[in-house]
């Protein structure tokens, strides 16, 4: 007696993973914002666009989207939160305890979380293990990107990449801020670095430093605090949530603009 009603060839399985995945990366040749870095202020940048209609495609170099979540303080599973985002984790479905006017998250719970309502926006194409290698430059401003696979990147081969557009372009790939650091090769940018850590001070300056670098070209998250010398921070993801909101705001500005 066979237990599996339905059972699938090996040959049907890779067909069908080419086909949805191969769809995918076509429709994301061309995108209204590409997101580079899939921890928490690009993840909820993208989801607050979706939310606004937009085409978005998040990228990430690296196997697991979620960026700085899974690693939590020295592994210990929580993360901590101010209070301001509470509505956010109340959006998002993510438990939270308050304590002491904090709110204590488990890492797991709230990287999953975020990653599950990206995915469930139509709109949002997500490609990991995919590295952004350099910026594509049209008609004076960044209009999208430069990419490779990750393997390939990491094994220093000589594989030319490919080419996404976009309207806009969003760094929110954490310390290294890498799409700032590439326009920075070619048009100067005052790129202070990252001070020391003082998570308060921090989290409050990597909101005021979420901006448009150049036209089309935005940064956001712990990028932002890298390139105007903001602290860095620990185990606290707030203000990290509010940069990708400011983040949304000004790309969506941005984007209303470029239709006219």
């Amino acid at each position: 007696m066979k237990n599996i009603k339905y059972p699938i060839s090996d040959e049907k399985i890779s067909r069908l993973i080419i086909k949805s995945y191969f769809e995918d990366l076509y429709n994301a040749v061309s995108s209204d914002v590409i997101i580079t870095g899939a921890g928490p202020s690009g993840l909820y940048c993208a989801i607050l666009l979706a939310k606004n209609g937009f085409k978005v495609t998040v990228l990430d170099k690296k196997l697991s989207p979620g960026g700085g979540i899974w690693g939590d303080a020295m592994s210990f599973n929580r993360v901590v939160l101010q209070k301001d985002v509470k509505d956010i984790l109340e959006e998002l479905n993510i438990p939270y305890n308050e304590e002491e006017n904090a709110l204590i998250v488990s890492s797991i719970s709230f990287a999953s979380n975020l990653i599950a309502k990206a995915t469930s926006f139509s709109n949002i194409k997500f490609f990991n293990l995919i590295s952004v290698v350099d910026l594509y430059y049209i008609d004076e401003k960044i209009s999208g990107v430069v990419v490779n696979n990750s393997t390939i990147e990491l094994q220093k081969l000589f594989v030319d990449p490919m080419v996404l557009v976009s309207k806009a372009v969003l760094d929110a790939t954490g310390h290294d801020a890498v799409l700032v650091s590439f326009y920075n090769k070619r048009r100067k940018v005052d790129m202070i670095k990252e001070f020391f850590m003082n998570a308060e001070r921090g989290e409050e300056e990597v909101i005021n430093n979420t901006k448009m670098i150049a036209p089309g070209l935005f940064v956001a998250g712990m990028a932002a605090n890298n390139v105007y010398g903001g602290h860095r921070m620990g185990p606290i993801f707030g203000g990290m949530l509010l940069s990708g909101k400011k983040a949304a705001n000004l790309i969506a500005d941005y984007l209303n603009t470029y239709k006219k």
